[in-house]
């Protein structure tokens, strides 16, 4: 159907394959335009961080001045990485990557190599080892490297930022870094060794795939004058299931990172029950320390597959009745844990606080989707004739809704984003008699505790239920949705559209109290760091030795007289 319009295709085309500045101009502002209607935690920021994202005027003239569709895309990124939010990113449509075979993490702040791919560097010509020092990658230096891919994706504190940056120094992933394909055959890798303190150089093959993206393909651009044509267009929806997952958007190449095994080495004496099996989707076992049994209980993530939450659940319960007979005290660990389902989440945390506790909430700042969501669960309970209890709940979670998007930057209460209260009640047995664990417990915590993986020890800690030892959680417990921006740049971005919410009210250093998850995280009541290169070169021998002095002395208190 053809319809008269104020729009007119201009003439011409520009020669390179490269947007116009009026072309990035409109898409930044679009992008701009998504942060103004769907972020949640845009006036947090402006309290913790005196970031306001919605001035635009010194984004503007840098878009204006980008020299390629490249730079304009670095320009995206660190614009929605200066919001500082685990959960919230801008990214390219490429599947390329180039990867080096070896890993690089920070280790006593050091860029230390923690592992090699020998089947690619045989030790006879590349004789560098786990543990010497990375001066230079093609001549950029971990420090130089960190603080260029730190400013494009970023993570809720600084230290996971860091490490996520470093990382990439070896494992470029062009949808996060744009110049990721700038790169040749090979890479010119200086060590420093840890043995001898020389300083050696090497060639290291660069392993590519996918296809890069090296400009936006050239288009006219509209202009305001009347008298043509326009097609119409359309947008897809999503399911209200985007409300249950709190999970980090854009994994990191992490060793140990979602993966049923713990990063480090368990003592001597400790005796697996499961977690070697293909279908082990928890960790555990158990060892003995100063005539204490001590527990051990890794959960990796929370996934969202309907089939791996029943079989992790019936682990978990198998697990739980186990340890209740048999041990003293429990070493529960989410270090390096991804996130996924809070319903999950909730589920598992009934089963380790054994008295009535509170979960974690969320401020939603509604789009029409979120309203309509909660609208067609109000019809469905109406139409298969729901109690009355139920119905009264989903009214008035849709009222507190529809009141937030009437608003100016509206944004709700903490809401349950499972069931329908945020107050939650231990497992029973069959007998009714509670059947959580209920002995002394300690979790392990670091700052890549991302998302659910967040919310989940946030919530013990509200209960008083156990110690945390670590590191600082990620600090991003919020919800976010991935969706296209820019019709020019056809990139996407991810944005929070809730605050995670806690029972109590926390500080992180120098930030404000709040009762948020986002930037905050979860603060140890045990320092107790894994990222030090003795840890890496003894399988963390010290760390092992800290959290099971640490549950040893947690037993001996609760049980003294």
């Amino acid at each position: 159907m053809w319809v008269a319009v104020f729009w007119i295709l201009a003439a011409g085309v520009p020669a390179a394959a490269q947007t116009t500045a009026e072309q990035r101009r409109v898409d930044f502002e679009q992008l701009a335009g998504a942060v103004a209607k769907t972020y949640a935690p845009y006036a947090w920021k402006i309290e913790a961080f005196g970031y306001d994202a919605l001035q635009l005027k010194p984004w503007l003239e840098r878009v204006a001045q980008a020299k390629d569709d490249l730079e304009y895309y670095e320009i995206c990124m660190e614009y929605v990485a200066s919001l500082r939010d685990l959960h919230s990113g801008y990214f390219l449509k490429s599947d390329f990557t180039a990867e080096l075979p070896i890993y690089v993490d920070l280790y006593d702040g050091k860029a230390l190599v923690e592992y090699i791919d020998r089947g690619s560097l045989p030790e006879t010509r590349f004789p560098f080892e786990v543990g010497d020092e990375v001066v230079s990658v093609d001549g950029v230096t971990p420090e130089a490297w960190m603080e260029y891919a730190g400013k494009l994706q970023s993570f809720a504190n600084q230290r996971a930022t860091r490490r996520w940056a470093l990382d990439q120094i070896a494992y470029r992933v062009q949808s996060a870094l744009p110049r990721a394909h700038e790169v040749g055959e090979t890479a010119a890798l200086v060590v420093k060794r840890a043995a001898t303190g020389a300083v050696e150089a090497y060639q290291l093959p660069w392993y590519k795939s996918g296809t890069p993206i090296t400009g936006i393909g050239p288009v006219p651009t509209p202009s305001r004058v009347a008298g043509t044509r326009a097609a119409e267009s359309g947008a897809g929806k999503t399911g209200r299931s985007v409300l249950t997952q709190r999970r980090t958007p854009v994994e990191k190449r992490l060793r140990g990172f979602g993966v049923t095994a713990p990063v480090f080495t368990l003592p001597d004496d400790f005796a697996p029950r499961l977690g070697r099996g293909w279908s082990d989707y928890i960790y555990s076992g158990w060892y003995t320390a100063s005539g204490q049994r001590v527990g051990y209980l890794r959960i990796p993530q929370f996934p969202t597959a309907a089939s791996a939450q029943t079989a992790m659940l019936r682990q978990i319960d198998g697990e739980v009745a186990w340890l209740r007979d048999n041990t003293d005290g429990l070493v529960l660990d989410v270090m390096r844990n991804p996130g996924g389902d809070q319903c999950l989440t909730n589920e598992i945390l009934r089963r380790f606080i054994p008295y009535p506790f509170r979960t974690t909430g969320d401020e939603i700042r509604p789009t029409l989707d979120i309203v309509q969501w909660f609208r067609d669960d109000v019809t469905n309970a109406e139409n298969y004739g729901a109690d009355a209890v139920t119905l009264i709940y989903l009214r008035g979670f849709l009222s507190d809704v529809e009141t937030a998007y009437r608003e100016y930057r509206g944004i709700t209460g903490p809401l349950p984003v499972c069931d329908f209260s945020l107050d939650l009640q231990p497992v029973t047995d069959e007998q009714g008699n509670v059947a959580a664990y209920d002995k002394p417990m300690i979790v392990l915590i670091d700052e890549f505790s991302t998302s659910a993986g967040d919310s989940f020890p946030s919530v013990i800690q509200d209960a008083w239920r156990a110690l945390m030892v670590g590191e600082a959680t990620a600090g991003g417990g919020g919800l976010s949705q991935q969706f296209a921006v820019g019709f020019y740049a056809e990139g996407s971005v991810s944005l929070s559209f809730s605050l995670g919410t806690r029972a109590h009210t926390w500080q992180a250093p120098g930030l404000p109290p709040a009762d948020y998850i986002e930037n905050i995280g979860v603060q140890p009541d045990i320092e107790l760091d894994y990222m030090t290169r003795r840890n890496l070169m003894t399988g963390g021998r010290d760390f092992v030795d800290g959290f099971t002095q640490a549950i040893v002395d947690h037993i001996r208190r609760s049980t003294a007289p």
